[in-house]
């Protein structure tokens, strides 16, 4: 990496007009990031996330009773929903050999189920309610409807953020919001799933609070302040872990950006009122551990410690998870190493390249996020005596993941990070062929089950979208080429003048 300025001294000068190629490239990056995770939405069938039934019970019951979407039985923990929700995944679930076609999938009979926050009160009401307003008698349009949202919202959000706060803040958002994406991030994000929420969140929480701080006019102070409000409402109102997550964003700029001012004081107003709600969306929900664990076999101080250990040692194959290492949707869907091995490598070499540059200030939010990283996953696997891969997933911690990288490239105050023409060069082509590998191998698995053998997606196709005009090829194909363009598009907006690290005077004395 070249070298960046670590001091974040106010810009005052007036700012050069932007060449217009410039204009043109940073409107096409948002598009084209839209794109490329709306094909992701397309590449897997209703059902295909995480725990989706469950999810899909309490979007569709979201609202109370609607006849035939959600009706009442004489026991208040089951309703009645289309099977198109409560069957989806059950026939490929699990069985990575398998297509994800599914005939209960198109049935709107309505069948008894407990899959849903009407049983347990498990999840913040928020997420569920937003996303019923999709609710239809055709399942699958209303799902990919949701999925399509939710990719609208993430992009926008990054959107407002990158015009909004001043230019030496921009590479933050265009980097912390790209290296650590894949492959997790691209699929859960235009997803279903209230972890897609969480993410969003976790990635642009704390810069809406960072901008806010910063803001020196009345138009930027409400915008950022409301961007804020909004990356709250989302974390919080999606998962109750999401809503301590919220919080310690909120720690975390605090720390990074405090001062002895009435200003600071007063701006801090607005963050303990974000404070206090997720504080109650967190008792909103009684999500909690894995399993109960009074019912579990009590453990003796040394089974309890040695418990402690093994998970210890175990730990990074959570946080090495998100990037590829652990399968997708029901952990069924295995990412080859070509996908996990580039994103692990750019994630730990960004981060840890961007980490020669830190005060104390950064020092001491990266230690805590870091520890936070540790101890929250540790925490819940020892309270519910349990290893590593018997329950707690890598996309609990995805939010942590995002926060902390983003918070390694604070202090980089140019758009580029830092980084060299080599270096970018090396990050477009390894995340695209990630990324490619990836959307190919998710829906290899979903259109014929995981055993076919050919690079043609359409050949032997078992499941796809009905009345969709393009097939399965044809959005593989859309989804590479619009990550490509915005790795290409962030590449250029980040090119460095001095091309490769080396400066012309610098050039000219090395060859002479």
């Amino acid at each position: 990496m070249t070298d960046a300025p670590t001091v974040e001294a106010p810009v005052s000068t007036p700012r050069a007009r932007p060449r217009r190629w410039r204009v043109i490239v940073a409107a096409l990056l948002p598009v084209a990031l839209f794109f490329a995770l709306v094909s992701w939405a397309f590449a897997s069938p209703v059902g295909a996330s995480p725990d989706e039934d469950y999810h899909l019970g309490s979007i569709w019951c979201a609202q109370g009773d609607r006849a035939g979407f959600c009706e009442s039985t004489s026991d208040p923990g089951v309703k009645l929903v289309p099977k198109a929700v409560t069957m989806a995944a059950k026939c490929y679930a699990f069985r990575a050999d398998l297509s994800g076609y599914c005939p209960a999938a198109d049935s709107q009979q309505l069948e008894k189920s407990k899959r849903g926050t009407f049983n347990d009160n498990g999840y913040p009401p928020l997420f569920y309610v937003t996303m019923s307003v999709f609710v239809s008698h055709d399942t699958a349009a209303s799902v990919l409807a949701m999925r399509t949202l939710n990719a609208l919202l993430f992009v926008g959000i990054l959107t407002a953020l990158f015009l909004l706060l001043e230019p030496r803040r921009r590479g933050i958002v265009l980097w912390g919001g790209l290296i650590a994406l894949v492959p997790f991030g691209m699929f859960i994000i235009p997803s279903v799933n209230p972890s897609g929420w969480a993410s969003i969140s976790a990635a642009t929480l704390w810069l809406s609070l960072v901008g806010f701080y910063e803001a020196r006019t009345r138009g930027r102070l409400i915008g950022f302040g409301a961007l804020a409000l909004l990356t709250t409402l989302m974390g919080a109102g999606a998962r109750s872990d999401a809503a301590t997550y919220s919080v310690l964003a909120m720690i975390v700029v605090m720390v990074l950006k405090a001062e002895r001012t009435k200003r600071f004081w007063l701006l801090s107003l607005w963050t303990l009122v974000l404070a206090v709600i997720c504080v109650a969306f967190y008792l909103s929900g009684s999500q909690g551990g894995v399993i109960n664990p009074e019912s579990a076999t009590p453990l003796s101080g040394r089974a309890t410690l040695h418990l402690a250990m093994m998970n210890l040692l175990m730990l990074p194959s959570l946080w090495t998870g998100t990037l590829g290492t652990w399968g997708l949707g029901w952990l069924d869907t295995m990412m080859p190493a070509i996908v996990w091995m580039p994103s692990i490598t750019i994630v730990a070499g960004v981060a840890f390249g961007a980490l020669r540059f830190a005060d104390l200030r950064k020092s001491i939010v990266v230690a805590l996020v870091g520890l936070a990283l540790i101890v929250v996953p540790l925490y819940v696997l020892v309270h519910d005596r349990i290893l590593v891969g018997a329950g707690v997933q890598p996309r609990y911690i995805y939010p942590l993941i995002l926060l902390f990288v983003g918070l390694c490239l604070w202090g980089l105050n140019r758009i580029g990070i830092g980084l060299s023409g080599f270096q970018l060069i090396l990050i477009v082509g390894a995340l695209w062929l990630a990324n490619h590998i990836a959307l190919y191998t998710n829906l290899r698995r979903y259109v014929t089950g995981d055993n076919a053998k050919g690079l043609n997606l359409d050949a032997g196709t078992a499941w796809w979208w009905s009345g969709l005009p393009i097939g399965p090829i044809w959005v593989w194909g859309i989804g590479s080429l619009a990550f490509l363009i915005v790795l290409a598009a962030a590449a250029a907006l980040s090119w460095p003048r001095d091309t490769f690290g080396l400066r012309r005077g610098r050039a000219r004395q090395l060859v002479a």
